[in-house]
């Protein structure tokens, strides 16, 4: 085997395993995805109006193994019917602004702005995204996550960027326990 291919195989080698092990933890999320959502902040505001809850300062959205921070939290509130005939109010949506991260049981996401579709159960983040699962990091503009299947996108920036990538995604693997010959 040539210097190239054995680059080559060790490289797709940590690519398959940093994605097969993403699918596994994503997937659990089910499990969480009927556990109530607890918000904490520093102070918090209600606009019955709107039909929000605006948690600011050190805000946290936990639910189940799943957590999301932000120095703003943003929960829409949406009447559901609970087959009483009755209405449920529930979080649908909730915004996250300002250092947000999002963690999981087997990986963080950090970047500037995110969304957390609750009905849906997908996430986006957005600005100087930085996405790590043990010792592997990828750095792009944009994550989207399906926490129910476990499939995430991430994308580079369009348009011009100041970033010395070019706008480019970037993705630093580390095998464990790799043997040299």
């Amino acid at each position: 085997m040539t210097f190239g291919g054995k680059v080559f195989g060790l490289v797709g080698l940590c690519v398959l395993h940093f994605y097969a092990d993403l699918g596994p933890s994503c997937a659990q999320f089910e499990n969480d995805s009927a556990a109530p959502i607890e918000i904490v902040a520093d102070s918090m505001e209600w606009l019955n109006e709107e039909k929000i809850a605006i948690a600011r300062g050190n805000a946290d959205a936990v639910q189940g193994r799943y957590t999301l921070s932000a120095h703003v939290l943003i929960a829409h509130i949406a009447d559901e019917p609970d087959g009483n005939q009755k209405s449920n109010s529930q979080i649908s949506l909730i915004e996250a602004e300002g250092n947000v991260l999002l963690i999981t049981p087997n990986e963080k996401a950090r970047g500037s702005i995110g969304i957390y579709d609750v009905r849906n159960k997908t996430a986006i983040l957005t600005g100087n995204v930085v996405l790590t699962q043990g010792e592997n990091v990828l750095h792009g503009e944009r994550l989207v996550m399906d926490l129910d299947t476990g499939h995430s996108r991430l994308e580079g920036a369009i348009g011009p960027t100041d970033r010395t990538e070019n706008g480019r995604v970037k993705a630093i693997f580390n095998p464990e326990n790799v043997n040299e010959p």
